[in-house]
């Protein structure tokens, strides 16, 4: 059993200057969304780390409003990509002298700031973060937004699900030429089968000199960039986060501001449910900007815009139909479902407990509340079975990737309290 104790220990090990790291082996910095679901577990056992943790994350933020990927608060020699690869500098960020990457993740930040000020209560954080998570939604919609409904990407890296299949076709369509780097990644023979092939990163880095090279211009690269993709999750998370900053607006007392971000995001769910619904395959898929087609493919990103409830009553009845083969495995819910699936191989067919969380709260927010509690039940069953790993193999339940990862401890706490609460007399 891998319980509250043994959660806590993880983090403390992993907890660096005001933030968490996922893993000591793999990613040593202060990554994006990683820290917003560290921090909703945190806010449960340890409420001032969990604010401090946000707090951190959003001091990185760059004057235009992004909330970068990667903050490099220490020492990076020996990574790649450091921030010599990238070459952001510290002038872009507003709050301290900082290197970071040049592109973002899921605006997870934002519901687990809301989700931090839920359980504390503190008001001072509120009004101290509120501001920053403001101007991370403005810039997904005046940097990322062709039409101020859906927001798009440029890197799979931006999307957390970064070996997905979904991005196969997009990284086909452009030669990388010849890409040299040393990566830093495959620590071990049985973590190198796991990882990205050679294929991938040499996409991957060439993206990222394309973005250093056009000085990180959005306007540019969304002309330029062979990768402009409309995700799905990305969008659900957008569609989240305007409710978040909606909700504390309103708790402020700015309920102009509140209205404004209930309306943004009540047309990103449209838009998602209008444009994005792939009725053939039953869920939702993202969308190539750059070839003008979409990307049909049943990655669990497809069911996330449950957590936007964007689906109708029809849809999400259709969706229910893919969730089954989600759902058909010994452990719920894989990343994808599909002809290239490899239950050891990162995005391709684990389970991550930071999509099954999400997927979980969107069911109920669908009101499948017999899937949730599947979809919990089996993200619990890993944790006994196999602690604190970075991910699953659906199958034999075995955890692969990095051991000790941050965001499967976090979460774990997250649904203890949970738990705890619902049994609670009332």
């Amino acid at each position: 059993m891998h319980g509250r104790e043994s959660a806590v220990s993880v983090l403390d090990a992993n907890r660096r200057d005001g933030y968490t790291i996922p893993s000591a082996t793999l990613y040593p910095f202060q990554w994006n969304w990683d820290s917003a679901f560290v921090a909703v577990g945190l806010a449960h056992v340890e409420p001032e780390a969990a604010k401090r943790e946000v707090r951190t994350l959003l001091d990185a933020r760059w004057e235009n409003g992004m909330v970068p990927q990667i903050a490099f608060w220490s020492d990076a020699a020996g990574y790649f990509p450091g921030p010599e690869e990238w070459r952001v500098g510290t002038d872009r960020t507003v709050h301290a002298d900082v290197e970071t990457s040049g592109i973002t993740q899921p605006p997870m930040v934002v519901p687990a700031a809301e989700y931090v000020y839920e359980v504390t209560g503190d008001e001072a954080f509120r009004d101290s973060v509120l501001p920053d998570l403001e101007a991370y939604c403005e810039w997904w919609l005046r940097e990322r937004s062709d039409d101020g409904e859906l927001v798009w990407v440029r890197h799979p890296w931006a999307t957390g699900m970064d070996d997905s299949p979904a991005w196969v076709g997009p990284l086909e369509r452009f030669d990388p030429g010849e890409v040299s780097y040393t990566r830093k990644d495959r620590k071990d023979s049985e973590l190198a089968e796991q990882r990205p092939t050679d294929w991938d990163y040499d996409r991957y880095v060439a993206l990222v000199r394309q973005g250093r090279e056009l000085g990180w211009d959005e306007a540019r690269l969304r002309e330029e960039s062979p990768f402009v993709v409309e995700d799905v999750l990305t969008n659900a998370l957008f569609v989240r986060a305007c409710e978040s900053v909606a909700a504390l607006s309103a708790d402020a007392g700015d309920e102009a501001a509140a209205e404004r971000w209930r309306a943004q995001a009540e047309t990103t769910r449209r838009a998602l449910s209008e444009r994005r619904f792939d009725d053939d395959r039953g869920l939702f898929v993202s969308y190539d900007l750059a070839a003008d087609e979409p990307l049909p493919v049943r990655s669990i990103a497809g069911l996330i815009p449950t957590l936007a409830g964007a689906p109708t009553d029809e849809q999400f009845a259709r969706m229910r139909e893919t969730l089954d083969e989600f759902l058909a495995y010994e452990y719920a819910a894989p990343s994808y479902v599909g002809p290239e699936m490899d239950y050891d191989r990162y995005w391709r067919g684990p389970v991550w407990l930071n999509t099954n969380w999400l997927l979980e709260r969107g069911l109920r927010r669908m009101g499948a509340d017999a899937e949730a509690d599947r979809v919990r039940a089996d993200s619990l069953r890993l944790l006994d079975r196999e602690g604190f790993r970075e991910y699953f193999n659906p199958e034999t339940g075995s955890g692969r990737g990095s051991g000790r990862f941050s965001w499967s401890a976090a979460l774990s706490l997250a649904w203890a309290a949970e738990d705890a609460a619902a049994e609670a007399p009332r």
